[in-house]
């Protein structure tokens, strides 16, 4: 038990205690060195330039993805906390008036240049007033829900530019959305 045989043979088998380690520790001139080479990189200017572009795009990439998914972490300043998800969540849930705008200005567009016609120019510009119209009413009724809805939901935490955030975020087509949608339409937020 007190032999130096046991404790030769138990020092000479790597252990795997769960934490990953089973292995000794490094001698200090031992880490040093490596903790160097990987603040540094390499010493080649072509391959540290390679490496240091290849960080930056992987940097990216995950920063891409976290504001995609619409992690806190990653969000600007302007998308970030809980009152901006729940109208980011609110918005999302449902169709608004407002998420036509885009196509349809396309659309009115098309018909102006295309129809040389002066009934073609006078229908482009009916629509166009018709689509402001609707779009303005459809945004004044579920805004006043959506002042209601933060009151009840958020009541400590009065914050100007909720309502032009959400229009702004209602202006866009579903998929052109930052952070994408994480709620389907017709689901509660």
């Amino acid at each position: 038990m007190f032999s130096r045989r046991a404790k030769s043979a138990e020092l000479s088998e790597p252990v795997d205690d769960g934490y990953g380690k089973g292995r000794p520790t490094p001698k200090r001139r031992e880490a040093e060195a490596e903790r160097r080479a990987r603040v540094k990189g390499p010493r080649d200017p072509k391959a540290r330039s390679k490496y240091e572009r290849e960080k930056r795009m992987k940097d990216r990439r995950l920063q891409h993805e976290g504001l995609m998914r619409g992690d806190d972490r990653y969000l600007p300043a302007r998308d970030s906390g809980p009152r901006r998800r729940f109208i980011r969540d609110w918005i999302d849930s449902r169709f608004t008036a407002a998420e036509m705008f885009l196509p349809s200005a396309i659309v009115i567009l098309v018909l102006g240049l295309v129809g040389a016609s002066q009934s073609a120019q006078a229908a482009s510009t009916a629509i166009w007033l018709l689509v402001v119209v609707l779009i303005i009413v459809d945004t004044f009724i579920w805004s006043i829900g959506l002042r209601r809805l933060l009151r009840t939901r958020f009541p400590d935490d009065p914050h100007k530019g909720d309502i032009r955030y959400a229009m702004l975020r209602a202006l866009l087509i579903r998929r052109l959305r930052t952070p994408k949608p994480q709620v389907k339409r017709g689901q509660k937020p």
